[in-house]
């Protein structure tokens, strides 16, 4: 659940959860902002919807408990309640993703919570990529504060914290030395490259600068800004050939408005089972804001995706 999340938040665009309550993140630190691992947090916590599934408080502080025995590299034994927990989980999620209501059901004693956590942390890999336990502890008072039901607002830092935990937990799951960012990029040359790329890729330019080719899907069902997508996405740099790891998921759940405007423009022409090739301009991806380690600032970035599902947004209550 974990990494998939990260890949999510790191697609996110940076005032994505900017309409709903802040509320007080922690003072900055050296390195990434402590805020940022609250914000991080506080972004996880939403997309897990820890806030709507009904948990209680002590729940949820068992759950808090098993993540941090894991960071601690003293995680909780995942039993058959907790698979049976982490299932119901899913399934919780999945209906809320759906607009469904219902209540969270079964009988589960504290210790199942606690190695749920436990077994996220670990999938998180909290106790391999060099987080120190003020920056946790930050992260675990962010998921907090979605479950409390006042999150915090996003930044451009907490963006560049996710795409960046993102990439090292696939280093660490592929057992290899993270990659190192493709060459400078000269913007003078932006214009030509969109240019040279449409060509090379048999892409169409829209008004906004977003390079698409789009192949049909098995349905007509495109998604809106409200509806949350299921997506594929392998990402490469300008130059086409460095892989950008920490922008890429085999399965990623967002909602189309909260993503890159790029990404926001190309998801509406497609169906579920169409395949995409956009090539974003900097203007489409991160902008002025916060870039992603390993990803070269001010560059156009190329994107494979496959629309996998769409949930339609819940309809208006009358």
């Amino acid at each position: 659940m974990f990494p998939i999340l990260v890949a999510a938040a790191a697609l996110a665009v940076a005032t994505a959860m900017s309409a709903q309550t802040p509320g007080a993140a922690p003072k900055s630190a050296a390195g990434f902002p402590t805020s940022a691992y609250a914000e991080l947090g506080s972004s996880m916590g939403q997309a897990s919807h820890f806030g709507e599934i009904g948990w209680t408080d002590e729940q949820f502080g068992a759950f808090i408990d098993g993540m941090r025995a894991a960071f601690a590299g003293k995680p909780f034994e995942m039993d058959d309640t907790g698979h049976r927990l982490s299932a119901e989980m899913g399934r919780r999620i999945d209906g809320i993703d759906a607009g469904a209501k219902g209540p969270f059901t079964g009988d589960f004693p504290l210790s199942a919570y606690s190695a749920f956590g436990s077994s996220v942390g670990l999938g998180g890999h909290f106790g391999e990529v060099g987080w120190t336990q003020d920056q946790f502890d930050a992260f675990a008072e962010g998921m907090r504060s979605a479950f409390k039901g006042t999150p915090y607002e996003v930044e451009d830092s907490a963006r560049q914290l996710a795409a960046d935990m993102g990439r090292r937990i696939k280093a660490i799951e592929a057992g290899t030395p993270t990659q190192q960012a493709a060459p400078p990029f000269d913007p003078s040359k932006l214009v030509q490259y969109m240019k040279d790329a449409s060509a090379r890729y048999h892409l169409q330019l829209s008004e906004s600068g977003l390079g698409y080719s789009v192949t049909p899907g098995r349905n007509g069902i495109r998604p809106r800004l409200g509806d949350t997508v299921v997506i594929s996405c392998n990402a490469v740099a300008f130059d086409g050939v460095t892989k950008l790891p920490q922008l890429s998921s085999g399965r990623i759940h967002s909602k189309v408005e909260q993503m890159f405007p790029g990404f926001r423009e190309g998801l509406q022409m497609m169906t579920v089972d169409s395949h995409a090739i956009f090539v974003l301009p900097p203007a489409l991806s991160f902008g002025h804001g916060a870039w992603p380690e390993g990803v070269t600032q001010g560059s156009p970035i190329i994107f494979e995706v496959t629309l996998l599902d769409v949930v339609p947004a819940p309809a208006p209550k009358p």
